[in-house]
């Protein structure tokens, strides 16, 4: 097999030649910590695909199962102490072993005919509706998926937003599949506080897919279109910042668009183009909040714990954004809850295929973020946001689920202004 690797899977090789075996990253990994099966732990992960690649075992289903029992929250990533980087090893596993024992219909169907066509798309979440379940969630033969929003984002934001008065840079917004069709609110905020600040927001309309869904499935080939149609409609834009509020998007960004198109690739100077201006979405808030200096935020008097979203935690070290936004705010008391990095349970496609793990997962960070005691958990990312707070309804909780943006919107914009003209759902 090693003759037949992909680039992807020979820059695995030289991740899995560091690992020591020390163990230590099974201690962080939440699969592991509901299993207990040393297979389902980045060490035994390690130790499967290093097998395959020696072709000391042959590509089964099993072998499959195992690594899509991965949340990728790279917790693991973090904690190695030998530096381990298992973003460039899980998705290159999931490459290697689609290809030598194929994917599901369903998975391969909805990545490659659906996720990349408008038409079909929109199909599918006009059939999403109108699909039996919850207020935030719907049924698809037991498994769970979020509800697709009555409207979508790109209904109800302009492609260009202007702001009132001296204009202090362009920016393009790029909201992401779970804002733009789960919770188009988010992503009318987060306009509406640059506007605030006095940004000109574009927001194209032949944007794609981040392809995050794609390339963390092994489908390298799909990603690397939806990837290559961001680059093409981004760096024709005369803009000074790329922002995107949902952090598995910005990671994208940054980290598997990196592995896509490494140096000597035909799109590589197209990509760091578009890397140079990719900034992170509460980076560039705090900065603009701090320079401009005289901001009216209006007190809000909430008790809060944050989450940590693992991709924005874990994959871009910015944990502690979201936190320095807040303090912006007068009036909010936040305190600290135990695990805050532990992940949601989300993990995309995981919470599809492996509900119960999902649910497992979910119902025991629910639990840290009980011991709080606070009545609401800020998230940075829309797919924790999804994943907690359909799971705390499920759960009875009395715990209100908020995107930061959400609490910036509110303390900085609300709907006195004129900004907030914009329709919301």
């Amino acid at each position: 097999m090693e003759k037949e690797l992909s680039p992807h899977a020979r820059a695995a090789a030289i991740e899995i030649a560091k690992c020591t075996s020390c163990g230590l990253c099974k201690d962080v990994c939440p699969v592991f910590n509901l299993s207990r099966r040393e297979a389902e732990s980045p060490r035994g992960k390690i130790n499967l695909l290093h097998a395959l690649m020696e072709e000391a075992l042959d590509p089964s289903e099993t072998s499959v199962d195992i690594f899509n029992r991965c949340l990728l929250c790279y917790a693991c990533q973090d904690a190695c102490p030998a530096g381990v980087m298992t973003e460039r090893i899980w998705i290159s596993a999931r490459e290697i072993l689609a290809d030598e024992v194929g994917r599901p219909f369903s998975k391969s169907f909805f990545l490659q005919r659906v996720l990349p066509g408008s038409f079909s798309l929109g199909l599918a979440l006009a059939i999403g509706r109108r699909l039996p379940g919850s207020e935030h969630s719907v049924n698809l033969k037991g498994r769970m998926l979020p509800r697709p929003a009555s409207n979508r984002l790109d209904r109800l934001l302009p492609e260009i937003l202007e702001p009132e008065g001296r204009v202090a840079g362009t920016v393009a917004f790029f909201p992401g599949c779970m804002i733009n069709e789960v919770f188009p609110y988010l992503g009318v905020q987060a306009a509406q506080i640059l506007v605030s600040l006095g940004y000109r927001v574009v927001t194209p309309s032949a944007r794609v897919c981040c392809g995050a869904p794609a390339f963390n499935n092994g489908d390298m080939g799909t990603g690397r279109k939806l990837a290559e149609q961001n680059l093409e409609v981004f760096t024709a834009l005369d803009v000074d910042t790329v922002l995107s509020p949902d952090a598995t998007c910005g990671g994208a960004f940054t980290h598997e668009y990196e592995m896509l198109f490494p140096a000597g690739s035909q799109w590589r100077s197209t990509y760091q183009i578009f890397r140079d201006k990719v900034v992170n979405f509460g980076e560039f808030l705090e900065r603009i909040i701090v320079e401009q200096g005289v901001l009216a935020f209006k007190p809000l008097p909430y008790y809060l714990t944050v989450h940590d979203s693992c991709h924005l935690k874990y994959l871009q070290h910015k944990a502690n954004i979201p936190r320095r936004l807040l303090d912006f705010i007068p009036g909010l008391k936040v305190v600290e809850s135990p695990q805050s990095g532990l992940c949601c349970g989300f993990g995309g496609s995981y919470s599809v295929y492996f509900p119960n793990e999902s649910k497992a997962i979910s119902r025991r960070k629910l639990d840290y973020l009980r011991q709080s005691q606070s009545n609401m958990v800020v998230v940075g990312s829309p797919g924790c946001l999804w994943k907690l707070r359909s799971e705390a309804a499920q759960s009875g909780l009395n715990l209100r689920v908020v995107h930061y943006l959400e609490l910036l919107w509110e303390s900085l914009v609300g709907q006195d202004k004129s900004v907030a003209s914009v329709s919301s759902v």
